[in-house]
């Protein structure tokens, strides 16, 4: 893979200017966040390219945010990072373009230009550009057309460089937030947070066949309700349990109808459906009866 070399430098910025780049990550989330919810009157057309607009608008703050970064760029994408970073960005990058062609192709949707990747050093770096507790340990995250990774040392207890790209494929976040961003441009925001989350899970499962084990949320406990999961998805106390059953939720998904329905349910929340028409749309079952045979399925094939 080629990669074309961007050194940038320019002098750290002074108090007053982390300050104000903190509240300007606060301001652009809750406008973010207000416009999605008022657009939520308007027609669906409306709302999907109003959606989009926004999220550009969110995407290239944060990469004016990252100027002064080092960058390399590949075909699909560019990571921005810290000098020191510079083996895990070329590895970060070479991951993703490893991923590109196979997911775009399972969704068939192309994005119209580079994706931006920002590579954080440690998982408080990443932590604090969200405002997040200090014992977060999210290895990738997805937010308005932007993936931020951690870096692959930060988190793989391997020295020789084989092995690090290895773990890194096999069990880093790049297809999973890759998907993440399939199922944000096409739906233009219009999916319920279990949803994107399992679809992750389900792509990573098909590329890299890596899942989560039994001891990650085993479903043989109280499970949350359909309707805890849509509502309270990163506020419910057992993220694990969460996670597991988002993932189980899309496994149903592809048995009860194929895998072309879990596509279709995608555009048809692209057309401004909401899921429970959507699911009855496509699977032709309504969210009481996907909800009881969803768990029942997943409960007898291990989950």
């Amino acid at each position: 893979m080629e990669t074309e070399v961007e050194n940038t430098t320019g002098s750290a910025p002074g108090p007053r200017n982390v300050i104000l780049k903190g509240w300007g990550i606060k301001i652009i989330a809750v406008v973010f966040i207000l416009t999605v919810t008022m657009m939520g009157k308007f027609p669906a057309a409306v709302r999907f390219y109003g959606y989009g607009a926004v999220r550009e608008l969110v995407k290239l703050h944060t990469v004016i945010g990252s100027w002064n970064m080092d960058k390399l760029t590949s075909e699909h994408f560019y990571v921005k990072f810290k000098p020191e970073d510079r083996d895990s960005a070329t590895l970060v990058l070479a991951t993703a373009e490893r991923f590109y062609h196979p997911v775009t192709e399972d969704f068939g949707f192309t994005p119209r230009s580079r994706i931006p990747i920002i590579l954080h050093s440690t998982r408080e770096e990443i932590n604090r550009s969200f405002g997040w507790e200090a014992n977060e340990s999210a290895m990738g995250v997805y937010w308005a057309g932007t993936v931020r990774v951690l870096a692959p040392e930060a988190w793989i207890e391997e020295s020789e460089p084989g092995r690090v790209r290895d773990v890194f494929v096999s069990s880093g976040p790049m297809a999973h937030e890759l998907t993440h961003l399939m199922v944000d441009y096409l739906t233009g925001g219009n999916y319920p947070r279990w949803f994107t989350e399992g679809v992750a899970q389900y792509e990573e499962y098909k590329l890299t066949g890596f899942e989560f084990n039994d001891s990650y949320g085993s479903l043989r406990q109280t499970l949350y309700s359909m309707k805890d999961l849509t509502i309270d998805f990163d506020d419910l106390p057992n993220q694990s349990l969460a996670y597991r059953q988002s993932f189980a939720a899309v496994r149903y998904i592809v048995h009860h109808s194929g895998e072309k329905a879990l596509f279709d349910l995608i555009k048809e929340l692209g057309r401004g459906s909401d899921f429970n028409k959507a699911m009855q749309d496509v699977m032709q079952i309504d969210a009481s009866r996907f909800e009881v045979n969803c768990w029942e399925w997943a409960l007898n094939h291990s989950f």
